[in-house]
């Protein structure tokens, strides 16, 4: 059940308290981060400003997101100008994330047409649009050193991203909790965590053959990644979430799912995320063999991967996006007030 606080606003309302999870312990994987991360992520937030048409609301939401600071948690080993790169994409992807927020199946499926014929027509497509500049400055200097897998499964990645966010949008729109194998592999698409892990490649200057990358072994490490990923971000962000009547979130389903409360729900995803980690773990014991050069491909990749497992769940506590400036108490404490819920207008 919900834990209730006993601080009391008023002799009649008590605050109910969010408990989480410890997501940061468990890991065993060292936090690194890229030593020019700060001028990098300085240069990427200018960027983004100078393209994307904001608001001043918007603008100060967007300088509180630190997105930088976890790609350069994510992607370590690699030059300067190939950190721009992959901080530019993160700064866009969570753009976008939060765009699509705010719109119908419609909306969302124009605003993919344009990233996507970007893509795949940079030179000839042309669009009056922030979409199409901000698209089309990162993926051009992308394509100078990225190898055309590495190109291939960032463009299908990013489609398959948009079909989830539509039907997200579709699920917001009737209300639909889905079922929790149907959302899981919802959320795999939804979280952009795929689109984030064709930058690894593209960071370390590898190129895996299409077969290492579906090989169930590889596939089951980059699915456990993207879950541990998706399922902490889902539990730390529910508080925000719930506050504004979306569901789209791991304890909205295992609430519908179970018929349970909110923080028995939120205790269920720590067991989930817990044994996600193990089977990672599991996973990383049995990886195969194709040879020296592929091999030494993968364990960059497999690098990239835990990376990403630690460097996601510290910078939730660093963002402002999800507990405001009081991150750091936060981490501490691993408990929340729950916010109340938005009347809609």
């Amino acid at each position: 059940m919900a834990v209730r606080a006993v601080d009391k606003i008023t002799d009649s309302q008590e605050v109910v308290i969010l408990k989480f999870p410890d997501f940061i312990s468990p890991i065993p994987y060292p936090l690194r981060c890229h030593a020019q991360e700060r001028e990098v992520s300085r240069q990427s937030e200018e960027w983004l400003l100078s393209m994307a048409n904001f608001t001043e609301k918007q603008r100060a939401k967007f300088l509180t997101l630190n997105a930088g600071l976890l790609s350069g948690m994510c992607y370590i080993d690699c030059t300067f100008d190939e950190l721009r790169v992959c901080t530019d994409f993160m700064n866009f992807l969570f753009t976008l994330d939060d765009w699509t927020d705010e719109f119908d199946t419609t909306g969302t499926r124009g605003l993919a047409e344009c990233i996507m014929n970007t893509l795949y027509h940079p030179h000839t497509y042309h669009s009056d649009t922030a979409a199409h500049r901000l698209t089309k400055s990162f993926w051009v200097r992308m394509q100078k050193t990225a190898g055309p897998g590495c190109q291939q499964r960032l463009m299908s990645t990013l489609d398959t991203y948009f079909q989830a966010i539509m039907q997200q949008a579709a699920d917001r729109g009737s209300g639909n909790i889905p079922e929790l194998e149907e959302y899981i592999l919802l959320r795999r698409d939804t979280s952009g965590c795929k689109t984030g892990f064709a930058f690894i490649e593209y960071a370390a200057n590898i190129d895996l053959p299409d077969d290492v990358i579906e090989h169930p072994i590889i596939k089951a490490l980059s699915d456990a990644t993207n879950d541990l990923v998706s399922w902490a971000n889902d539990v730390l962000s529910y508080n925000a979430e719930q506050a504004r009547g979306d569901t789209h979130n791991l304890v909205c389903v295992l609430m519908s799912m179970n018929g349970v409360d909110r923080q028995e729900a939120i205790d269920l995803a720590g067991e989930l995320w817990r044994k996600t980690l193990d089977w990672f773990f599991e996973c990383r014991k049995v990886v195969p063999s194709w040879g020296p050069e592929i091999d030494r491909q993968v364990a960059a990749y497999i690098q990239g991967l835990e990376d990403w497992i630690i460097a996601n769940a510290e910078w939730s506590f660093e963002t402002e996006r999800y507990f405001g400036k009081e991150g750091h108490a936060v981490k501490q404490t691993r408990k929340v007030p729950l916010l109340p819920q938005r009347v809609r207008a």
